[in-house]
């Protein structure tokens, strides 16, 4: 996997030093526009990035490139995503996939029409621990009960509430809390139950049209889940679940699961964990990289029915809350029936 990599945030030189413990994974071009072009050669020096562009269509030609790496504010996802495709090349977009479900309908048919990659970047799946769960889960028994808590107070809450109004809770950019740190929880739930009856969204709501924080409700056959996230403060962040014969912890937040105890009644609790990366990007890194060398599109396939799955229930859960975004009103009203 030959990657061209798009953005200069955090997350990037998160995702590239995740990069460098992947054997058949390599960096072979940045890109960002004039204006942050400063940043974008430094991310190029200290990850010695061969070609660095400020001229996306230079950038997409680049035949050292084979996939884009896609760190853009949300609302950019889509956009960029499908020119990537158009382009030949695949795609790796950082979550949430899309803004909407259209646009990941329409993300992930042009993939499959065009027999490219497309691929949403969310460690949860990924995750050794995550696996384990999956593992241990009939040792429960019957679930009654899920709780899942992502709470990390950020400072552009801070900017927000001095008049300041950044991508993380700008309506344009698809932003608000539900969308960045409580999307880990719904891909935790979709990831180990599938899909629920439904979803419902209670949120707290900030001064420009998105929410700093709330609490989701998946009710699924036979028990609900509660998904809190907060970007307004801050808690110990987990998740358990609760069965007849006993519960399941998974240590810190969803998109890290730090480690997983098993702990059933009239028994000593078992710790696990099967993490062997510091870097939890590695895990969906190194998978992505075998679907793309081995043309493995069963794979691909089955991410993309979990990523449009997500979608459907991030969109749901906000238009439950009355949260609009500019995207919902520009794009065409996709009458298409869900699968």
């Amino acid at each position: 996997m030959k990657l061209g990599i798009m953005g200069h945030g955090p997350i990037v030189n998160n995702f590239l030093d995740a990069v460098t413990y992947i054997d058949n994974a390599t960096a072979a071009a940045i890109y960002n526009r004039p204006g942050s072009a400063e940043k974008g050669r430094s991310i190029a020096e200290k990850f010695s990035i061969p070609a660095i562009y400020n001229d996306f269509e230079a950038f997409l030609a680049d035949e050292t490139v084979d996939t884009i790496y896609i760190a853009l504010p949300n609302s950019l996802h889509y956009e960029y995503a499908m020119r990537a495709l158009d382009a030949g090349k695949n795609a790796l977009v950082e979550k949430p996939f899309t803004a909407t479900s259209s646009q990941a309908r329409r993300l992930i048919q042009s993939a499959r029409d065009k027999k490219l990659f497309v691929f949403e970047g969310i460690t949860t799946c990924f995750l050794p621990n995550v696996k384990k769960v999956h593992e241990l889960l009939p040792l429960i028994g019957d679930i009654s009960l899920v709780r899942c808590n992502y709470s990390q107070y950020s400072s552009r809450y801070d900017q927000l509430m001095n008049g300041e109004l950044t991508n993380m809770f700008d309506p344009r950019f698809a932003g608000g809390s539900l969308m960045d740190i409580n999307s880990y929880n719904v891909h935790l739930m979709a990831e180990l139950f599938g899909e629920p009856q439904f979803i419902e969204y209670f949120p707290r709501m900030g001064p420009s049209g998105v929410d700093t924080s709330g609490i989701a409700v998946m009710q699924y056959d036979t028990f609900p889940a509660a998904l809190s996230g907060a970007k307004d403060s801050s808690s110990d962040s987990f998740t358990i679940i609760q069965g007849r014969f006993g519960n399941l912890t998974i240590e810190g937040p969803a998109g890290v699961a730090a480690g997983v105890t098993l702990a059933l009644r009239g028994q000593e609790p078992e710790h696990y964990n099967l993490h062997t990366f510091s870097n939890r990007q590695c895990y969906e890194i190194a998978e992505m990289a075998r679907i793309l060398e081995e043309k493995d599109f069963a794979a691909r396939d089955r991410l993309l029915d979990h990523s449009l799955l997500v979608a459907r229930l991030l969109e749901e859960a906000r238009q439950s809350a009355g949260i609009t975004f500019q995207c919902d009103v520009e794009e065409p009203e996709d009458k298409e029936v869900r699968p």
